[in-house]
């Protein structure tokens, strides 16, 4: 459907498509396609019986981003959309910049949309932003998860948060679609300056991909096609992987590991179950390459253990367990231990679970159980069913030094606090958490 120009009715059809809640939060960054959106989903929630509210992040990193989030809250009530400007504080990172920017960004935005009761958080990223993120992954050797690109639905979540829809109506309209729909409806913009800095690899990009468009030899809208079909392609792995997952007689424990009955590596689709188990349990925040996550998965058969990417493969009681390693929490020569995290209301912990303080639950933190959390907790006494080193690597609740609770362990709750694994959420892989 790429390509056939931008119009409020064209717009109105994809929107509907994706089924939207009553009521949406607006990224608006007042860029041409933001703007675009604001304008689009203002004429639709007259018809669509819609709440819209608009927020536009100020990360603080060039001087004009102020009176430019003024400019877009302008913009914003104009078209009739309740406005608000969430500003980025504290210290900004000296590497990693831009990354750190959009994970605060979303982490703003979900904030904000929780806050108004919106159902869904919608942006407008385009077809062109589409094939600049394929042409990246592809860049990097990326498989079919990752070249299936953006989604027009998602699900997010800020750290420990409850998940959000992320919409993106907008996907299949090229940015000179949204140019000359802006430019017929007389609509202004801004011009952020770092779109146009060759520091930043989305700018090359961009330009290498207009040169090539100019040259007919690859356009946006087959690399937007080519991310559709990874998308289908990648669903029908994950499909493959599912049920050799429970053809292996797979079980999620609640303390955060994954534990098989049985192991072929020469099923196919084994590989990537085993790259999928072991970002799921290692708590890593990418997945590790298939060949070395099969190879891991048959040196722990063959040894009894393995490690990759911050997942322990053990034999164990005559099962294959995918565990967080140990070691990469409670320390190592050359690396000290994790420190301990105060609990705040709600906390990710090492990317792979939900703790959330409850009544009473104040001056507390949590940290890894460590390396005596085996002989303090009898677990030769059967009041944990999985491998010992699972222990040391999981959450402890603690309050001036003292263990007063932890996942999947009756005997341990106080009504404190509540760990939630999320290594099922993690293996399906539905949900991107920013933290």
């Amino acid at each position: 459907m790429a390509g056939d120009g931008l119009t409020p009715d064209a717009f109105a059809a994809r929107l509907s498509a994706l089924n939207p809640p009553k009521r949406l939060a607006l990224a608006l960054s007042g860029g041409r396609d933001s703007v675009a959106l604001l304008r689009l989903c203002a004429g639709y929630a007259k018809t669509g019986n819609l709440a819209l509210s608009a927020f536009t992040v100020d990360h603080g990193l060039r001087p004009e981003a102020a009176a430019e989030a003024e400019q877009a809250g302008a913009w914003a009530r104009s078209a009739g959309v309740p406005h608000r400007i969430l500003r980025w504080t504290g210290a900004k990172p000296a590497s990693g910049l831009q990354a750190a920017a959009r994970a605060a960004r979303y982490r703003l935005l979900i904030d904000a949309a929780e806050s108004e009761g919106c159902g869904a958080l919608v942006t407008a990223h385009t077809l062109d932003d589409q094939a600049e993120t394929l042409f990246m992954r592809l860049a990097r050797g990326g498989g079919p998860a990752g070249l299936a690109a953006m989604r027009a639905q998602s699900l997010i979540a800020n750290g420990a948060g409850e998940p959000l829809r992320l919409l993106r109506p907008m996907l299949s309209f090229s940015r000179a679609d949204v140019t000359d729909w802006l430019g017929e409806t007389g609509q202004t913009f801004i011009d952020d300056p770092s779109n146009d800095d060759p520091a930043f690899e989305r700018v090359r990009v961009r330009a290498l991909l207009a040169a090539l468009a100019e040259q007919d030899i690859l356009t946006a809208e087959k690399l937007a096609e080519t991310a559709a079909r990874a998308a289908k392609a990648a669903e029908r792995l994950a499909r493959q992987e599912d049920a050799l997952l429970d053809a292996f007689g797979g079980v999620f424990h609640g303390w955060g590991g994954v534990s098989l009955a049985r192991w072929r590596a020469e099923a196919p689709g084994a590989a990537g179950l085993a790259r999928r188990l072991i970002h799921a349990a290692g708590g890593g925040e990418f997945a590790p390459e298939e060949d070395a996550a099969a190879h891991a998965a048959a040196n722990a058969l063959e040894t009894g253990a393995g490690t990759l990417g911050g997942a322990l493969i053990r034999l164990w009681k005559s099962r294959l367990w995918f565990l967080r390693e140990p070691a990469a929490l409670t320390g190592r020569a050359g690396s000290p231990p994790a420190s301990p995290q105060p609990l705040d209301g709600r906390l990710l912990w090492d990317r792979r679970f939900a703790v959330l303080a409850g009544q009473g639950g104040s001056a507390l933190e949590v940290g890894a159980m460590g390396e005596g959390a085996c002989a303090f907790l009898g677990v030769r006494e059967g009041l944990f069913d999985g491998p010992p080193e699972a222990l040391a690597a999981m959450p402890g609740v603690y309050r001036n030094g003292v263990l007063i609770g932890a996942p999947a362990l009756p005997f341990m709750e106080t009504g404190q606090a509540i760990a939630k694994s999320l290594v099922q959420e993690r293996y399906a892989g539905r949900i991107v958490r920013f933290y």
